[in-house]
């Protein structure tokens, strides 16, 4: 988990490993006596050997966000493209009940394939973009078909 035994830590090392404690103390697992403790232990330790000693006794990382001085850190920023995925899902949905619609219909159907290959980009929610595009050409199709029935199924035969 750590880096060499024998390789010197940086102040920034030193202050994850205490933001670390800060979460542990926070979640019940330390005492505040035991915080303070492991702190001053933290900050004079000088080799990544002695300050996995600081820790070892505590879970790695649980996924939630890093508690700095008493409060959760703010959650990642969210990543460009974001919404995309939802409007791609939400106008493949609508392009479905559209198909009757032949003036709305085909928009909706090509905004949900556009929204969906730019939600394809996104780190999140790639299923929604895949769903989104996946409805979308199917409601593209639907429209397709209801026009050809229409303009072949007319009385001028």
């Amino acid at each position: 988990m750590y880096r060499e035994p024998h390789m010197r830590v940086s102040d920034a090392d030193r202050e994850t490993i205490v933001a670390r404690l800060n979460q542990a103390t926070a979640e019940g697992r330390l005492s505040i006596e035991e915080f303070s403790e492991r702190t001053r232990q933290a900050y004079a330790c000088r080799t990544w050997g002695e300050l996995s000693r600081v820790v070892w006794d505590l879970p790695a990382h649980t996924g939630t966000h890093p508690v700095v001085y008493g409060r959760t850190a703010p959650p990642p920023p969210p990543s460009p493209n974001g919404g995309a995925p939802l409007v791609a899902l939400v106008l493949g949905v609508l392009s479905l009940p559209a198909t009757f619609c032949v003036p709305v219909g085909p928009f909706l159907s090509i905004g949900a394939i556009i929204s969906g290959v730019i939600g394809l980009r996104s780190p999140v929610n790639r299923g929604m973009a895949v769903a989104g595009i996946g409805l979308g050409a199917l409601g593209l199709i639907f429209q397709i078909v209801f026009i050809l029935f229409f303009a072949f199924s007319s009385d001028d035969f």
